[in-house]
């Protein structure tokens, strides 16, 4: 068993797959425990399972590719990596590494305490935004926060930050029971860890915006809302 399995979302990344296995391979490679990074394909129709493929036989690191038949949302494709995964400890990453991979060492010592939910934050006063969303994202994430702790009967800063780790009993325990696979499944996954008794610790990150986001604010906005009503 690994000591981390570290899951990356993926749809039509072909573009930023490369840098981002480059840059999660070369760290963990330097750290003194096993991780295997295991990528989730969620339905692409461009090169990213061919560039998956090219990482398995080069990297200095396990890499693994799950995949699932079809696009079925980011929240399936976290979901399925989670499950497929068999690290003791479980981080998903956005692919965009909007979130360092060198902040899991802020991580590790709230895991060593026998923590089971961590999840990054960047609205905790010692996190540091180094480039900000546009105006509008800000704002609405604002109103998902209230709205997401308001019907989920939550106490969080943060719950979209693409970083967030699970230990294996807690992983498997959250998501094999999650159901969303739109943008609130983010909201499920703490729902979740509260109702089944998981203690969320949240910690602050360093975070850029990175441009290329798939999200549609309309649509989505609709649909987050419409899935905290479902969770």
């Amino acid at each position: 068993m690994p000591f981390l399995s570290v899951i990356i979302p993926a749809y039509n990344e072909e573009a930023r797959l490369n840098p981002t296995l480059e840059k999660i391979t070369g760290y963990f490679s330097a750290q003194p425990y096993d991780t295997e990074i295991v990528v989730v394909d969620d339905g692409s129709t461009d090169h990213t399972v061919e560039i998956v493929g090219a990482w398995m036989e080069k990297s200095p690191v396990t890499v693994r590719l799950a995949r699932n038949p079809r696009n079925l949302g980011k929240g399936m494709a976290v979901k399925n990596g989670m499950l497929a995964s068999t690290g003791q400890y479980r981080l998903f990453s956005d692919a965009d590494l909007s979130t360092p991979m060198e902040m899991f060492e802020r991580f590790l010592p709230y895991l060593q305490q026998g923590g089971e939910v961590v999840i990054g934050t960047r609205k905790h006063p010692a996190a540091q935004i180094t480039s900000r969303q546009p105006w509008l994202r800000r704002n609405m994430a604002k109103v998902f926060v209230l709205l997401a702790n308001l019907i989920l009967g939550l106490r969080l800063s943060d719950f979209t930050c693409g970083f967030k780790c699970f230990s294996a009993k807690a992983a498997e325990e959250i998501f094999s029971r999650s159901r969303v696979s739109g943008w609130a499944y983010d909201g499920e996954i703490c729902f979740l860890a509260k109702r089944l008794g998981f203690e969320i610790i949240e910690v602050p990150v360093v975070w850029a915006h990175a441009s290329g986001s798939r999200v549609k604010l309309r649509r989505d906005v609709f649909n987050s809302f419409s899935g905290l009503l479902q969770i």
